[in-house]
This record gives C-alpha cells, sequence and structure tokens, in this order.
C-alpha cells in the first residue's frame, strides 16, 4: 500500500484553490504569531484584542468578541488574562452602568507596540521579495474580499 501523501503533494499548483492557499497561510501565520508573542505571555487572541482596543477603546464584552472573532465566552478568558496582566481596565459605562467598558493601560499599550514589532516581521519574511507597490494592491483585494463575505475588517 503506497504511503499517505500530504495535501499539498496530491494537488497540483493549477489546481490548488485559492481558498485552500488562504487556509493554509492562515495556519502559518496563526503558528508563527503564537511562537513570536509567547515570550511575552500573550496569544494571537489576546494580541487581537489589544489591537481592537488600542483602534477603539470603550468596547463591550460582547463589541470587542465580534471584533476580535472569538466568542463572548472565550473573550471574558481573554480579558481576564489581560486584567491580571495589567494590560487594560474595564469600569462601567457612562451610559449603562451594568456595561463594562475596556480600555488599554499604559501598560497595554506598551506591550501592543512590542507586539506589532513581532507583527511587522512576520510580515516582512512573509512579503520578502514583494515590491511596496503589490503589497497596497494584495491588501486592497484581501479587503475587497472580506467585505464582500460579510466578514468585517476595520476600514471596510
Amino acid at each position: 500500500m503506497p504511503a499517505a501523501r500530504e495535501p499539498d503533494e496530491v494537488v497540483s499548483s493549477q489546481q490548488l484553490r485559492l481558498l485552500y492557499a488562504i487556509g493554509r497561510l492562515d495556519r502559518g501565520i496563526q503558528r508563527e504569531l503564537e511562537q513570536g508573542l509567547r515570550p511575552l505571555g500573550l496569544s494571537p487572541h489576546q494580541y487581537a484584542t489589544l489591537t481592537v482596543l488600542r483602534a477603539r477603546s470603550g468596547l463591550s464584552n460582547a463589541q470587542l468578541a465580534r471584533r476580535a472573532y472569538v466568542t463572548p465566552q472565550a473573550m471574558s478568558q481573554v480579558l481576564t488574562s489581560l486584567i491580571t496582566a495589567g494590560l487594560i481596565s474595564r469600569s462601567p459605562s457612562n451610559d449603562n452602568q451594568r456595561v463594562l467598558e475596556t480600555r488599554l493601560t499604559p501598560k497595554g499599550l506598551e506591550v501592543t507596540a512590542r507586539c506589532d514589532l513581532i507583527a511587522d516581521e512576520i510580515e516582512d519574511r512573509m512579503l520578502e521579495g514583494v515590491s511596496q507597490a503589490d503589497r497596497h494592491s494584495l491588501l486592497a483585494v484581501i479587503r475587497a474580499c472580506v467585505q464582500r463575505i460579510n466578514a468585517g475588517l476595520p476600514g471596510t
């Protein structure tokens, strides 16, 4: 019986679906982020939450969960860990005292900037040899694709 092959070995480059390639890229990026963020004691979900809060402070748990692509239950765990680390603070909303708004602390801003350097390094490795113009075009195409399938992305 022949040895089992990896999916990439079975499918020629002409037959490779874009969806499959993007999925593999996503998994690779997640792996690289996990490895890069580990020394800081953070996960990709925690980093995503920090970047969402940097862009828009004062969001509720439900709003954060939607923007960071996790369940509200998972977001509760992420928030607890970030509070414990001193990276975020929560306080009652001025509009509704039952809603807790979440904000980055000064330490959270500093750690997020360090995470950005890790993400920059991953992006630079991933896009090595790709011109700045092609990078901008790639981002524009990806943003358009995300918008068309209503997957949400800041600025779309």
